[in-house]
């Protein structure tokens, strides 16, 4: 019995520390990725299975730019997670392979229909050169009657129409595979770069008193990708409310592909340093410049010096809250949000982005006219959307429509302390503006030392629309920046002076088929030996 005992109890002891050093490869699809600005954080899912003992379980075919600090394993089983070291694999590249074996095996495919439609050709040409000789001899025989030459001609021209028709066809047909050839080129001489770049690898230690199952969740943040919102703004009608299509153009160059992901998109910044920053102390002095001699000549160094606050990093990825399993869900934490989208997506390692649309929002707005005659003759009619700051808008290029038109570009600066976004939904012709000079109230002259000239400007706005507008009307007087020049606003008919910035605004509601006419005269006061640009 105690023979037995022995025996099993050696048995044991033999089969666990067999297990000690031994690795075991596992690839590791990419399961989720959650896309900031710039960066993201690529996780999977790994099934295993655990023997009594320690083993090393290599999470392979990574990408080759993972941030190591940002590295976290979980383990779901009961076993122990004892280590967690980053590597890079140069000698095996498993995701390229096939690729790369498609490519070679379409460009042999080419080069054998390349030489078939090269054998055709010759095959034509040597029937071309047979029908050349052939009429040669028979017209060189002078006992041919016109006839007989007659019909020759009529053989020769539909036999040598054949050929050459053939040998154009082939020609064409061997030009396109031989322009496909070297697109297939291209694309491999750049697959096989890519090829030669190293895997990453993850290898956990994990430890087991017992044979478990379990499942090793990891992630990682790599900085070669990200997103940027971009927005289609459309308005059907002045009396409807505008309508924003928000999209997200997502990209990367992680190395490996992400095929069939979920994909959350942030606007976290993990790479952003999470403490604090330091208020140094800001010295100042009055600045002397010094000189020093250098081969007899004096060389004069300008400039100052100034600390630096210190500024913490922090490479820890974040961790974000999963949503509830919608189209895109919006998820909300103290200091981020992310939008989760439920349907899988494939995106390649290329950089060439990936559109999705995350949100149709209709959002209340008001309109009006803006016009500024001085510098342009048209009326523009500008979009004012408020309420914008609740739907997680983010500064971004947008396409604007106005009743299913294409009128322009603009951009929305979410990052404006303010609660209403301006947008110009382009130029409207019913509405006419003028700014001509009145010449009888423009005068020059002068008093004592001084010259005085007074400019005067009638502005017309016609409003040619069936309902009324209402138009924000702009222009300017000049700023005088010398003691010895004086601006003054003789008449403004009602509109209201910026004196900081020297604009006047008037607030017009034009009925239709009206006419508004607005008077605009200042004079400029200055020294009459000095000379100032004024128009």
């Amino acid at each position: 019995m105690k023979k037995y005992f022995f025996i099993t109890l050696f048995a044991i002891m033999l089969s666990a520390t067999s297990l000690e050093g031994q690795e075991k490869y596992i690839t590791s699809p990419v399961s989720h990725v959650t896309v900031f600005r710039q960066g993201a954080q690529l996780s999977s899912d790994l099934p295993i299975s655990v023997q009594a003992g320690t083993i090393d379980f290599i999470a392979g075919g990574l990408s080759p730019y993972i941030d190591p600090n940002s590295i976290q394993v979980r383990g779901e089983g009961e076993f122990m997670i004892m280590g967690v070291v980053h590597r890079n694999n140069y000698l095996e590249n498993p995701a390229e392979s096939t690729v790369i074996e498609e490519l070679r095996d379409k460009i042999e495919a080419l080069e054998v229909k390349i030489e078939d439609e090269k054998t055709a050709v010759e095959i034509l040409l040597e029937k071309e050169l047979f029908l050349k000789s052939n009429y040669d001899v028979v017209t060189n025989k002078s006992a041919i009657t016109p006839e007989q030459l007659r019909a020759l001609l009529d053989i020769y021209s539909a036999n040598m129409e054949s050929v050459k028709t053939a040998l154009l066809k082939k020609k064409r047909i061997i030009s396109d595979y031989q322009e496909e050839k070297q697109k297939l080129e291209k694309q491999l001489a750049g697959t096989i770069d890519k090829s030669k770049l190293p895997t990453g690898e993850i290898v956990v230690t994990v430890t087991g008193t017992k044979p478990a199952t379990g499942k090793l969740k990891l992630s990682y943040v790599v900085m070669n990708a990200g997103w940027h919102p971009s927005y289609d703004i459309r308005v059907d009608d002045i009396t409807d409310p505008a309508s924003i299509i928000y999209r997200a153009n997502i990209w990367q160059n992680s190395g490996i592909d992400w095929k069939d992901v979920k994909v959350s998109l942030s606007n976290a910044s993990p790479m952003t340093a999470g403490a604090l920053p330091i208020l140094n102390p800001w010295f100042i002095d009055i600045y002397k410049p010094f000189a020093y001699h250098e081969l007899n000549e004096v060389v004069v160094l300008r400039g100052t010096s100034m600390p630096v606050a210190r500024e913490a990093k922090s490479s820890d990825a974040m961790m974000l809250e999963e949503s509830a399993p919608l189209p895109v869900t919006v998820s909300e934490s103290n200091i981020s949000f992310s939008f989760d989208i439920n349907v899988s997506q494939t995106i390649m390692t290329d950089g060439k982005p990936v559109t999705v649309e995350l949100q149709r929002l209709t959002v209340p707005a008001t309109y009006s006219y803006a016009v500024t005659p001085k510098l342009a003759s048209s009326a523009y009619l500008m979009g004012y959307i408020t309420e914008w700051e609740k739907y997680n808008l983010l500064p971004g290029e947008s396409n604007i429509y106005f009743n299913n038109t294409f009128t322009g570009k603009g951009f929305i600066n979410t990052a404006e302390l303010t609660d209403t976004l301006t947008v110009s939904l382009g130029a409207d012709n019913n509405i006419t503006v003028k700014r001509d000079r009145r010449t009888d109230f423009t005068s020059q002259k002068f008093i004592g030392a001084n010259r005085v000239e007074t400019f005067s400007f009638l502005i017309s706005v016609r409003n040619n629309k069936s309902r009324a507008v209402a138009v924000k009307l702009r222009d300017q007087i000049p700023l005088s920046q010398n003691s010895q020049i004086t601006v003054e606003a003789l008449e403004l008919t009602g509109g209201k002076l910026n004196p900081v910035t020297g604009e006047i605004t008037w607030d017009l509601t034009v009925e239709p088929r009206e006419t508004k006419e607005i008077i605009l005269t200042y004079s400029v006061k200055y020294p009459k030996n000095e000379k100032v640009m004024l128009e």
